[in-house]
């Protein structure tokens, strides 16, 4: 009875010593990420005690590494300042996600104005780690719609950057390193990743990729390229790796590389190909292809518990501008919304033309503040064609717009957001019609 005690404490002494070095990686792998960062950052664990933080954020507090590491806001700042703080990362581990809001910060030289954006991250063992903070100073400067969109898209990538494959490999190219994201993948576990060479992952074929990846690395070069990784089952998986050299001194010490798995998206690329789903006048997608991507990120953001907004857009008068200038004109008209739209919208979202003077945007993680500034970026470029291009046209531009925001556990279809969004967008013109200038109806959900 003594031995067995004794070989199962050995036995947990062990798988705590392996989850604790694993653990070790993943600070040292967040360091080096924060480390490159241009802004200043610090990542702190659940108790608010900073883990570690970038030369940026030292510098803006005028604070040194060892003034920091194990301390919690409450020593470095202010009472008043420190209690906003305390319960915006409260809420953000009671939910864990993202967070981006403005706050003063003391600094060195006084108080200063920042805009905060944090992330929770996970570690190998699936505990909550804690969070990444990235800070962006607008004391000195007004701060405008790019500047917020701009870093409302560094925290989604910093986000999504946390959520995918995450690898450090050695000099030799061994994994030192492997989140338990990037082992999902494979359909294997860290610990049976972690040791082995990452050529034992990949088929033969696929080879002289990774050699030519490695050696621009210990020249110093990062890159970004597609590699086929082979699953536990056998099948052949599609990645988009974006990787970069580590540095140990002033010699190369291995790889950093986030990794992506684009096996849906390259077979559906390849679907959508050969059903040539694509609208023959505006190069959109036309309802079939709109659809059929539609429902796939559908699923993908069902499974990520992400928001999604459709917007039903139609275009106002249509007849007019064919009956005064003829079908090549309407045409025309057509293909301008076509290209306004393309340059509303980005390029995770899915445009299409759904016929005639009808079209739909499904715009994936979205939230009722991004939907007004793409609906405003939108109708700014509608108003820009209407004073430049308009008199050499023949005709102006003008949108009907109804937009369906699904939460997470909505089960609605496509069709069924399609429908919601059409009827608000009836309302819409039904307004510019009677002449009503009041606000037209907002998102639905």
């Amino acid at each position: 009875c003594m031995f067995w005690r004794k070989t199962l404490a050995a036995q947990d002494a062990a798988e705590r010593a392996k989850w604790d070095q694993a653990n070790r990686n993943m600070d040292e792998f967040i360091q080096l990420m924060i480390d490159i960062m241009p802004n200043p950052a610090f990542f702190k664990d659940p108790r608010g005690l900073y883990r570690g933080t970038n030369s940026g954020f030292e510098k803006l507090l005028g604070l040194s590494k060892k003034d920091l590491i194990g301390k919690t806001i409450g020593d470095v700042a202010p009472g008043e300042i420190v209690e906003k703080h305390q319960k915006h990362d409260q809420s953000l581990l009671e939910k864990p996600g993202h967070l981006v809001y403005e706050a003063p910060l003391q600094a060195w030289d006084g108080e200063h104005h920042v805009i905060f954006i944090k992330t929770t991250y996970t570690r190998p063992d699936g505990a909550i780690g804690g969070m990444i903070g990235i800070l962006k100073d607008i004391t000195q400067r007004l701060r405008s719609e790019e500047e917020i969109e701009q870093l409302r898209k560094f925290s989604d990538s910093t986000v999504q950057t946390m959520t995918e494959g995450l690898v450090l490999t050695d000099s030799e190219g061994r994994f030192t390193f492997a989140n338990q994201a990037a082992a999902h993948m494979l359909g294997i576990t860290p610990s049976e990743m972690v040791g082995r060479e990452g050529l034992s992952f990949v088929p033969e074929d696929q080879h002289p990729i990774v050699r030519q990846a490695d050696k621009n690395r210990v020249k110093g070069i990062s890159g970004r390229y597609e590699l086929v990784f082979l699953h536990k089952d056998g099948t052949r998986r599609t990645f988009l790796v974006s990787g970069g050299p580590r540095v140990q001194g002033s010699r190369f010490g291995g790889t950093m590389a986030v990794l992506t798995d684009i096996t849906d998206r390259k077979h559906m690329e390849e679907e959508i190909l050969a059903l040539s789903l694509r609208d023959e006048l505006t190069t959109l997608y036309n309802r079939r292809g709109f659809m059929t991507l539609a429902e796939q990120q559908l699923r993908t953001a069902s499974r990520l518990k992400k928001k999604v907004a459709l917007l039903y857009l139609d275009v106002d008068d249509l007849k007019k501008i064919n009956d005064s200038g003829g079908h090549k004109t309407g045409d025309r008209a057509l293909a301008e919304v076509a290209f306004i739209l393309k340059k509303s919208f980005r390029e995770a979202d899915i445009v299409g033309r759904l016929g005639g003077d009808e079209f739909s945007v499904l715009a994936m993680e979205t939230t009722k503040m991004n939907v007004d500034i793409l609906s405003k970026r939108l109708q700014e470029k509608l108003d820009l064609f209407n004073s430049r291009s308009s008199a050499e046209a023949g005709f102006s531009l003008s949108i009907s717009v109804g937009v369906f925001i699904r939460e997470p556990e909505d089960p609605a279809t496509v069709e069924e957001m399609l429908s919601r969004a059409d009827h608000l967008m009836y309302e819409q013109k039904r307004s510019k019609k009677s002449g009503d200038l009041g606000k037209p109806p907002g998102p639905s959900k």
